[in-house]
């Protein structure tokens, strides 16, 4: 099964600040009372992260697991527009390679799980990833100086670095999932 990657211009910095503890507590906890308290306060600024569509006051009556990975997917929708996405969908894993072989992080095209080693966020069920927007900037100015010393890499890496300029024309991060 090929794994779609998708990214978000992501608002890092305002989810290390509101939602990041009440998602790691979460998270380690396995108890959702915070974030679903959470998630009341800030409906009227969520979405549905698959629908786009605004949550209802029974937002909780349409949940299908209610654990905290689905609980943590409708929060982010705070810091990110559901329908841009700028990933590398079925590329990613190519460009990966390819960044490998060239003597770069494979990393930079996904950025840092978040939680515990052994139930980290994963909504999707394949992954899910966080960069800040220095990090951004970071993998950024890593592919520019690869693709000076190997111009001939421009094509294939191109969505790469449309997804890093992306984020990082506006300071944000990303939010990478599968």
């Amino acid at each position: 099964m090929t794994m779609a990657h998708r990214a978000f211009v992501f608002d890092y910095a305002r989810f290390h600040d509101e939602l990041r503890p009440v998602l790691l507590q979460a998270l380690e906890t396995s108890d959702t009372a915070a974030l679903r308290s959470w998630i009341d306060e800030q409906r009227d600024l969520l979405v549905h992260p698959d629908e786009g569509e605004p949550l209802t006051k029974n937002w909780q009556s349409q949940l299908a697991v209610g654990d905290v990975h689905e609980l943590g997917d409708l929060a982010l929708t705070k810091y990110y527009d559901e329908e841009l996405d700028i990933g590398l969908d079925v590329d990613w894993d190519p460009i990966g390679e390819l960044l490998q072989k060239a003597g770069l992080e494979p990393a930079i095209t996904l950025g840092t799980a978040l939680g515990p080693a052994e139930a980290p966020f994963d909504p999707g069920r394949q992954g899910s990833y966080f960069q800040t927007a220095a990090e951004v900037a970071t993998a950024l100015a890593d592919l520019q100086a690869l693709l000076q010393a190997q111009p001939a890499l421009a094509t294939e890496l191109a969505p790469l670095q449309g997804m890093l300029q992306q984020a990082a024309r506006h300071r944000l991060g990303l939010y990478v999932t599968f």
